[in-house]
This record gives C-alpha cells, structure tokens and sequence, in this order.
C-alpha cells in the first residue's frame, strides 16, 4: 500500500510529488517494534518526543518519517510534515486495519467516574436486545469472541485499531467504549466517530498529568467533537462547560433541574432501588437489583443512549431489572457467608469516595468502615481530601496501602492522616491491605457495612518491587472459610 493510503494528501503541508507514491507495510511509532518497511510516526510523547527516535527509526528500515516539523539533523529517508502527527496516526492505523469503526455503530461514555458500569450496561441493553456489541474497558476488550485483559483504559490506536477489525469480523454491529482524558488529549480516538457521547460527572484526578480542572475539563469537553450526540449529567456543576464542546444535539439528564430527561420517584432500599425516567410526558419507570444512588444516574444515562440509538424501551426497561452489577463497582461479596455486608469498589478519588460511602450509609444499620488508601506516583493532592473523607463519612476508616508504586506506604498514609480534621480519632492505620481487610473483618459485627475503596476489579498491587497478585475477594472468602458464623 502507499502512504496516502492511509492519511489523505490535503494534511500534509510539504506535498512533493513522490511523497504519495511511497510504498509502506505499515505504520509505527515505537522504534521498539518497528519493522523494515513501515512508515514512522514521531509522537510527542510526555517524557519524550518521537522526533529523537527520527534517525533510529530510519536506521532500522523506516521508508519514511511523518512528523509535525522537519529534523534539525538529516534523515536519510522522506519526512511528511502534517499539522497534528497524533491524530494522522490514529486514522493511518484504522486505515491499515480496514476502517473498522466506520462499519460499526460507537458509544464512548467519559467523565471522572461511573464509565465502567455505563458501559456495561450499554452492552448489556444492546446484547438483550439481540445486538452484537464489543466492549473496551479498564477491565477489558471485549470483541465479541474473545477477551483481552486491558493495558489502558482507551487503548492506544496501534492497539485499538486491530481490536475493532477483529470484533467486526466477529459480527459485532455496536461498539461500546470508556473514553479516558488521557486518550483524548492523545488524540487515540481520532479516527472516531461517535454515535453517541456520555457525560458521567468531573471531580479531581489525573492533575498530575493535566495540571488544573480547567484544562482537564477542556479535554474532557473536547471529546464531545467527536460525537453526534451528547448525553449529559446537568446536575454535574461542569455541565455546561462540557456541553460547550459539543457538535451535535445535546440531550441533558437531571433529578434536581428542568431537563430533557428528569429523573424521578427515588426509591432507595438494602435490595435495591427504582426511579421514573420522563421525557416530554412519558414515563419510563426503572427498577434495579443494584446498591448505589449513582447508579440511578448511570443506569438513566445508559437507557438515554439506547433509547437514542432505536433500542425499544420495553427491552431496555426489562434489561436493566435483572442487571447485577459489575464487578469491583459496588460490588457485595460473600452475600451469605457473613453477618454483615461486604463490599468492593473502585472508588479511587474524592468524589467518588464520597458517593460510596454515602451510599453505604444509606443500607447500614450499625458501623460503617471504609479501607481505603491512595495510590503511589499519582497526585498527592487528593490524599488528604480522603482522609477527611473517610474520617468524616465513615464511623471507622481503616487507611492502608494501594498500588504504592514506587512511594514508601508509610509516607502516602501520612500523607493520607494529614487529612483527618477537628481532632478526629475514627481510624487505625495499617500498612498491609490484606491485614488491613482481615482486621476489619474480625472486627465487624451484625448489621454492620465494610466498603473496601479503591481496588475494585484489581487483582493485583504495585510496589516499588513489581506487580503482585492480590484479590480483596480472594481475601474475604480466605476469611470466611477459617471462620464460623
């Protein structure tokens, strides 16, 4: 194939007449794995910049280098200059892959939490409703055949590209997909379009990579360029920011304000929750077998796209009563097995913590304990918001390690307790999250509701020695099995 098989002649700004005529076998943008005869994308990369890579690559058998501006040393093969090299690599490779994601119908759900759970009820729906629907997720892709564990919560387009060939040639016709903040900005969706785009909520995370909220709420915003329409959460207090970077019709969804889509009747119980969802007169009444408030809005949000996306409501109604959760997002674990009430979930940020623990609260009938940590290597301001968090919503916060990477635990606890206000006493610290887990546990009686935050669907920690294996669930039943109630 040639060159301008795979990026189009108008974006590139040196047009010479054997720039089009260039013969490649491929694309790449890692001189790791580069393969004589690809063409070699120079990404900007946050600790690196591809251009460094320029010559390396030529050496190894690139035929040409497409970047965003010329080398001040020469190279020994073609340079195409273009105006945004990322977003030319993510076409170039679905182009390569047969332009897959022009053949299927794209869902991308962002927004700080919620996007897993989303997600999966979106294939939910679409699989009850006789769809074939891949899926990409933190946990991982699924491509209508075949599961992969995830590398990243979006992958990149090297990655993703070929996912989305093999799940069309398995018949998907939908494909649903987290979209992270990160992926946006790396331009890894931009050979996308989106049918539909949901807006979750936005609270703090990831500055350590944006910065600020304001540029993370301009990425997150930007996304919706890509999307013919936008579903938004208004009670979210960025919602019109997001809104502002939409292209196609924006569809809001609140329980507290005047929108398209209203939330109502909330009815919240131990086994489960309902609300009506009205729309212009009509009313969709919803039931779940669900814990979590949120997940009215997540639910409310999922049947939105579908609804948009021709899904009759009947099925959607019938698909979300019998949905049981995902696993690691509120999670309860060993139902029958204990006096009290378990449960996993993902909660790794402020906000998300809070919508946790509020929701644990509401099902508790005695103590309410939270184990949670914060993870190594990643923004550290958030670590005393959780500690007051935890201290201050939970009866018994029980702070312990979480993916320290390459940060002593004990520092990150403390970082942790700098957090807790007004001379509060309401917590231990332990620095083993299985012993951590297994305190709480002994200690827990009847009636009480332990929320382990901030591993969800993890098996595994991160420290400075490597990834090991570790389950929370693996840890309770352990328990459980060595004990009699």
């Amino acid at each position: 194939m040639k060159l301008f098989d795979l990026i189009t002649e108008k974006e590139v700004l040196n047009p010479t007449e054997n720039l089009g005529t260039i013969e490649i076998s491929g694309v790449c943008c890692d001189t790791r794995t580069i393969k004589a005869g690809e063409a070699f994308f120079a990404l900007a990369g946050v600790n690196s910049d591809g251009a460094k890579y320029a010559r390396e690559s030529a050496e190894k058998g690139a035929v040409c280098i497409v970047a965003e501006k010329h080398f001040a040393e020469a190279i020994s093969v073609p340079t195409v200059i273009v105006r945004d090299v990322r977003e030319a690599f993510a076409r170039a490779c679905f182009a390569a892959a047969g332009d897959p994601q022009k053949k299927i119908t794209i869902i991308g759900v962002t927004g700080t939490n919620g996007k897993t759970t989303i997600t999966n009820v979106i294939k939910k729906i679409l699989s009850d409703a006789g769809k074939k629907c891949a899926m990409f997720t933190t946990v991982g892709y699924d491509v209508c055949g075949a599961f992969y564990p995830s590398t990243h919560t979006t992958p990149p387009p090297e990655k993703l590209a070929p996912l989305f060939a093999e799940a069309y040639a398995n018949g998907a016709e939908y494909a649903v997909m987290e979209v992270s903040s990160h992926a946006v900005a790396q331009k890894r969706i931009g050979a996308l379009s989106f049918d539909v785009g949901i807006f979750t909520n936005i609270t703090r995370d990831h500055l350590d990579y944006h910065k600020t909220m304001e540029e993370y709420t301009r990425v997150k915003a930007s996304f919706f360029a890509y999307c013919k329409h936008a579903v938004i959460n208004l009670d979210d207090e960025r919602a019109h920011d997001i809104a502002a970077g939409a292209v196609g019709d924006v569809h809001f969804v609140s329980a507290k304000k005047d929108a398209e889509y209203k939330i109502e009747n909330i009815s919240i119980a131990p086994e489960g929750m309902s609300y009506t969802l009205c729309r212009e007169g009509e009313k969709t009444p919803i039931s779940l077998a669900v814990a979590g408030d949120f997940n009215i809005y997540n639910t409310a949000e999922a049947a939105i796209a579908c609804k948009i996306l021709g899904i009759e409501e009947k099925d959607i109604v019938a698909s979300l009563a019998d949905f049981g959760g995902v696993a690691g997002r509120m999670e309860t674990v060993a139902k029958n097995a204990l006096p009290y009430t378990v449960i996993i979930d993902y909660a790794h940020t402020p906000d998300a913590l809070i919508k946790a623990l509020t929701a644990c609260r509401k099902i508790t009938r005695g103590t309410l304990y939270c184990v949670f940590g914060c993870g190594g290597n990643r923004d550290r301001g958030k670590r005393f918001e959780m500690g007051d968090i935890a201290t201050r919503l939970a009866d018994i916060a029980v702070i312990t390690s979480d993916n320290p990477r390459n940060e002593e635990p004990e520092s990150i606890i403390a970082d942790i307790v700098s957090g807790v206000q007004d001379g509060r006493s309401n917590f231990v610290t332990i620095v083993s999250r299985q012993e951590a887990i297994e305190y709480t546990l002994e200690n827990a009686k009847a009636g009480d509701v332990i929320l382990l935050a901030g591993k969800g669907h993890e098996t595994y920690i991160i420290d400075k020695d490597g990834t090991h294996y570790f389950s929370e669930k693996d840890v309770v039943m352990n328990f459980t099995e060595r004990k009699e109630f």
